[in-house]
């Protein structure tokens, strides 16, 4: 037995009965008899649900636009209050379908906004839909705005010059054009600006004066009145350096069998300066450093005879001797048969 007392296996070999006693004929007059009323009511009773189903409320979200009025030509918005406003409103399906975030726009008027933080309340009956569409929940409901006074400021252009090539340096300061701008902006943020900067100016592969056009850095909310862009010249030149040598061997030239003897040891510092081009590639091996033995009087009374060193070298017309120690050496003359 079932749950209300009647058993299944009954049931179905009563509705089998019921089948076996109607004839064919008798089913294809009940479906087929009168088939355009038939269908007619079916389209109808179908029109009737779907008009019914159509005209009942529903809900839905939509974004829309929020729109900033009015704001005092002295003041500026500092944050970044929303844009866009989510709402959730209820229509017919009919409305709902066709409603767009064009059809609401949210405008906020701020004719009366002053320097501080303001917040605004939103409420659902501030918002103006389309007839017959209401609005039942916003968000947010609040909206935050900060503003400042609008100020103007002088500032120096400051160029930001890049690294020159290795052996090269900027000489001078790089001339700027213009060398101040005008700055507006937040009272904020203006009154902490004392400079704006250039973008970088590369100087890689430069070996000579230059001048190029780049644009200035910008700050946020900070506009540059006049134009946002400066002339930077910059006097790039080979770097003047110096070489040291130690120690390099002062020889002996054009004895002529003169006898002597060295009271001073053949040893000599020597010092350099030129471009950086020649003075790195300049080695030991490209200098020469000597006394000439022509300059021995040799009949003199004097036995002691200072020579003066000299110095042979590349590059004469790039680079210059800055130091020579000794600048002499001493030699004592021999007599005739004094050795040996």
């Amino acid at each position: 037995m079932g749950k209300d007392g009647y058993n299944l296996n009954e049931f179905v070999d009563w509705l089998k009965t019921e089948l076996n006693s109607w004839d064919l004929e008798h089913l294809k007059d009940l479906l087929f008899k009168n088939l355009g009323k038939k269908i007619l009511a079916v389209v109808f009773a179908l029109a009737l649900w779907f008009s019914a189903n159509m005209e009942q409320d529903v809900e839905k979200s939509i974004s829309v636009d929020v729109q900033y009025m009015n704001l005092p030509s002295d003041l500026v918005i500092m944050n970044d209050p929303p844009h866009t406003l989510n709402l959730r409103v209820r229509g017919s399906r009919t409305q709902l379908s066709s409603l767009s975030p064009r059809d609401i726009v949210f405008a906020f008027d701020l004719a009366n906004a002053s320097p501080g933080v303001s917040k605004f309340e939103i409420s659902t009956d501030q918002i103006k839909p389309p007839k017959g569409i209401q609005v039942i929940g916003v968000s947010p409901a609040e909206i935050r705005i900060d503003t400042d006074k609008v100020m103007e400021k002088k500032v120096s252009v400051k160029p930001i010059i890049g690294l020159p090539d290795t052996g090269y340096e900027v000489v001078g300061e790089p001339k700027v054009t213009p060398s101040e701008v005008t700055i507006s902006g937040p009272r904020k943020i203006v009154s902490q600006i004392e400079s704006i900067s250039t973008d970088l100016v590369s100087t890689t592969g430069v070996k000579s004066n230059f001048t190029i056009e780049l644009p200035l850095m910008s700050y946020q909310k900070v506009d540059i009145l006049g134009g946002g862009f400066a002339r930077v010249t910059v006097n790039i030149q080979e770097r003047i350096v110096t070489k040291e040598f130690k120690g390099l061997n002062i020889n002996v030239i054009n004895d002529n069998g003169v006898r002597f003897e060295l009271r001073s040891p053949l040893k000599a510092e020597i010092v350099f300066e030129g471009p950086y081009s020649i003075i790195k590639d300049l080695n030991s091996d490209d200098i020469n450093v000597f006394v000439n033995l022509n300059k021995i009087k040799p009949n003199s009374k004097q036995k002691i005879q200072k020579l003066r060193v000299n110095v042979d070298y590349p590059y004469k017309g790039s680079l210059v001797l800055k130091k020579k120690s000794p600048d002499e050496i001493e030699v004592k003359l021999e007599k005739i048969g004094e050795r040996g």
